[in-house]
């Protein structure tokens, strides 16, 4: 459906932003384009319906270049919508009216038909008791839930998503999450820009990830994120499942850190004895040692299991006289506490003054 040969960007004549692409996306494939950010992800995206023109290659959509002078670019964006990372509804509109506006006033559909046809689409996305809210009314999800009703109500056949979850509170992701799974599975093809793994490994045909100025290694979602054959491949994987976050005794804030615990689990498949054991983490680990230390440190990393609910938190400790998890620092109640909600909690001297604990969770 769509051939990419040779693509290539740059904004700066000295670094590409990319080069030499080669890309197959056939109908009906759902393709996730991960990376660090800063990657060309985006960019790359946005060459494919010629928002931003590549300085060379050549991308065929069913067979003819649109990159040639005479390409028919409006005819190609019918066909190839856009959901953005920001919304873009317009807010004098409300939900029904920011869908129907593009098929009357592109497409000069009668405003009956385009109603009849955008209360449906906004019922395939959830959004039936929501029609006449005003963006304003609408949370982060609903609102990129209106989005894509927005674009299917111009019927396209392919859909690029850039980052539709990232400026989402993670509560509200797993909604938009859904309306994508469902889209893929009904044979919508897709490019999904995302930074969100779980995403990309739930709904896609073929993952490709960015590095190096263009696709470092691609493949089917089960050879990326479990078998990557190349190292910074691998790297990025892993990072993408860790969370770091170092403390000092001077200077931390407990409450703050089991929230952003919680928002990166939320990623993953959790209990409620996760979110439990994050607060305990704090109350229960933290503060005692960190409180009875003057110049201690911690660096906390959460370790998530992409498969299942098996994560696992790490605490290295420095500065300690002792161990962590014994008088004076933790008293009986504390180990209790931590030992009611971790699957395993143990503790080891990895030098002079330096701990790592480990509690692992199910």
């Amino acid at each position: 459906m769509i051939q990419i040969r040779g693509l290539c960007k740059r904004f700066d004549p000295q670094t590409p932003i990319f080069e030499n692409v080669d890309l197959d996306i056939q109908r009906g494939d759902a393709v996730a384009i991960i990376g660090e950010s800063g990657c060309g992800k985006s960019t790359f995206l946005r060459c494919i319906n010629r928002l931003i023109t590549p300085d060379a290659g050549a991308i065929y959509f069913e067979g003819r270049n649109i990159l040639d002078r005479g390409a028919d670019i409006d005819a190609l964006r019918r066909r190839m919508g856009m959901v953005y990372q920001q919304f873009h509804l317009f807010s004098h509109l409300n939900a029904l009216e920011n869908v129907i506006l593009a098929p009357m006033k592109v497409d000069g559909r009668s405003r009956a038909d385009a109603v009849e046809e955008g209360k449906r689409l906004l019922a395939r996305v959830g959004m039936e008791k929501r029609l006449y809210h005003m963006p304003h009314q609408l949370s982060g999800g609903q609102k990129q839930r209106v989005a894509i009703a927005r674009t299917l109500a111009m019927h396209p056949e392919v859909i690029l998503f850039d980052e539709p979850t990232s400026a989402l509170d993670p509560a509200m992701v797993d909604e938009v999450e859904r309306v994508i799974r469902d889209l893929v599975a009904s044979g919508m093809t897709s490019v999904i820009v995302t930074h969100e793994m779980r995403l990309a490994k739930r709904v896609a045909t073929k993952v490709v990830f960015f590095a190096q100025h263009g696709i470092y290694e691609q493949g089917t979602a089960q050879q990326i994120f479990d078998h990557p054959q190349r190292e910074l491949t691998r790297q990025f994987i892993y990072r993408s499942r860790m969370f770091r976050r170092a403390l000092t005794s001077a200077d931390y804030d407990l409450y703050a850190l089991s929230s952003e615990l919680r928002a990166f689990a939320a990623q993953f498949t959790t209990t409620p004895r996760h979110a439990t054991l994050f607060s305990a983490l704090g109350d229960e680990l933290l503060y005692p040692v960190l409180a009875r230390t003057e110049g201690a440190e911690a660096l906390v990393q959460l370790v998530c299991d992409e498969l299942g609910t098996r994560h696992t938190l790490l605490v290295d400790f420095s500065g300690l006289a002792g161990d962590p998890l014994e008088a004076p620092y933790l008293d009986q109640l504390n180990r209790v506490l931590l030992q009611q909600y971790a699957a395993s909690l143990r503790s080891e001297a990895t030098g002079p003054g330096r701990w790592e604990v480990t509690l692992e969770m199910d």
